[in-house]
């Protein structure tokens, strides 16, 4: 009986118009009574407001459920400075998502929910600072469930004094990879319907390390493919089926239960492109990169229609909304929240058709080079991108075309307009995980070679982690903090790697 109801379940939800709220996988890990089992979060923090989130497991599915919310300055909640109540329902799969206004800048803050049965944890957020001296980031992509532990998330958690947490994608899989560590996927198959996206955003916010992670830092967040189907753009993903489910319907049940479940300003937008000023020190520029106006990919890196200048990444309207805020910034720093890798990179011939990656932006030239024809026709030497979706950590210079010496040279710093760091990934499987530490180890040197990637300062492709992004007003630095293990659960840490570049300056140089 058991494996009849399984495949029932299946059938049910390989159809595009599932709409139950959660698969059985999910309720059978709830605490029975318990009304608040995803905790809380917050996020995109201003100056004078910030998101506050939690979702309720109500009594009865087909009801509404108000909730009360206070945020106040201290931890008992008793000098409270915003008060509401709320009402929710199965539309939004018992969804509280709501801005707390007339906050004070750079402080620290407390919040809670309460509904008749039960009261959330407690949460602490803060705002952003109005023109601060210094700013600190915790930068983290690529969590992926069945590959191991989200230690780097607790990590993060422990971290005392960060502004914000800024998540560059893969917030959760989308596949049905169960993983060799007891930790599979629910639902056990790629998902497709909003009850199956739904289900998937629950298990990973089940997670004691994430959970932890939301109710003690506020995030800022984009996505990247896997929040919706793997390499996917605009208009559909390669190994998507028409199938099996039709294209729209998958893109909006995956983009809705993503604003159903992240703390993002303004939901009813469904966009994730937005900016943050942090006074003269720094601008913040959100982009994306999938959904927005991503062009289909092209398979082979010689195709010439690589070039064509009507294929893009971000489309023509975001271009321009990028472009502009690097033109108009007053900030000493403009830093590019980015979901693949920026910079040009030559994986060499041994990677065969992935010698350039297509999915990245050396798959859309023409779109980076006016990102580039705007640094250079302003002056911008100050442009700090940070990068997920690879899995392994780097720092690289900026330039237009490294590989080029009368454009860039490493040694006097000449075509350098800021540096790239990529962030490591959660636990999603990375180099030496696919062809062993050895192999990985050789690999990493052949990539940084000087006349290969000669801009290429920095590569790690075996460890898992996150990133600390730090600024002041004459240099941007980061450091990389590794999880000793995703295999079991720990706090334990290896020993990282720090960079910096300084303002105006050229050179990206080690140390923090």
């Amino acid at each position: 009986m058991k494996w009849v109801a399984f495949v029932l379940m299946v059938g049910a939800s390989l159809s595009c118009t599932g709409q139950s709220i959660f698969h059985q996988g999910i309720m059978e890990r709830l605490d029975e009574g318990e009304k608040f089992p995803f905790g809380v979060a917050s996020g995109d923090p201003r100056q004078d407001r910030v998101v506050l989130w939690t979702k309720v497991v109500p009594t009865q599915i087909g009801s509404s459920v108000e909730v009360d919310w206070a945020i106040a300055t201290d931890t008992n909640l008793t000098e409270v400075v915003g008060s509401g109540t709320v009402r929710t329902d199965s539309s939004s799969a018992f969804t509280v998502h709501l801005s707390a206004t007339g906050l004070k800048a750079g402080t620290t803050y407390y919040y809670r929910f309460k509904t008749g049965e039960g009261i959330s944890p407690t949460g602490r957020t803060r705002t952003a600072p109005d023109n601060p001296d210094r700013l600190r980031f915790a930068v983290a992509s690529c969590s992926n469930y069945p590959a191991g532990y989200f230690n780097a998330y607790g990590l993060i958690a422990q971290q005392p004094d960060i502004d914000a947490v800024i998540h560059l994608g893969d917030y959760i899989y989308e596949n049905g990879t169960q993983g060799a560590i007891g930790r599979g996927h629910i639902p056990p198959y790629e998902i497709l319907t909003l009850s199956d996206y739904r289900s998937r955003y629950a298990q990973y916010r089940l997670d004691p390390d994430l959970l932890e992670l939301h109710r003690l830092h506020p995030f800022i967040v984009i996505w990247d493919d896997h929040e919706i189907a793997n390499n996917c753009y605009a208009q559909g993903a390669p190994r998507h089926d028409p199938k099996v489910c039709e294209w729209n319907a998958r893109r909006l049940a995956a983009k809705r239960a993503y604003f159903e479940w992240l703390p993002v300003e303004n939901p009813e937008k469904q966009s994730i492109v937005r900016s943050f000023n942090y006074g003269g020190l720094a601008d913040l520029f959100m982009i994306d990169g999938r959904m927005e106006g991503r062009t289909p990919p092209i398979e082979d890196f010689k195709d010439p229609a690589r070039f064509d200048p009507s294929r893009s990444m971000l489309g023509e309207g975001q271009t321009d909304w990028l472009t502009t805020g690097l033109r108009t910034s007053q900030a000493r720093w403009k830093i590019l929240g980015n979901n693949v890798m920026f910079s040009p990179m030559d994986f060499g011939k041994h990677a065969k058709e992935r010698q350039r990656n297509m999915d990245g932006w050396d798959g859309y030239p023409t779109n980076r080079d006016r990102i580039f024809d705007t640094l250079q026709a302003h002056g911008i030497r100050d442009l700090i991108v940070i990068t997920g979706d690879i899995h392994t950590a780097w720092g690289i210079e900026l330039a237009r075309d490294p590989h080029d010496p009368t454009v860039y040279d490493r040694k006097a710093g000449k075509g350098v307009v800021g540096a790239e760091f990529v962030t490591p990934s959660i636990s999603s499987t990375n180099l030496d995980e696919q062809i062993g530490k050895f192999a990985a180890k050789f690999a990493a040197g052949y990539i940084k070679a000087r006349k290969r990637n000669p801009h290429v300062r920095y590569a790690n492709l075996m460890d898992h982690g996150f990133m600390l992004l730090e600024l002041v007003a004459d240099r941007a630095s980061v450091r990389w903090i590794y999880s000793k293990s995703v295999k079991e659960r720990t706090l334990r840490t290896r020993q990282g790697s720090a960079w910096h570049i300084l303002h105006g300056g050229a050179r990206l140089l080690k140390g923090e």
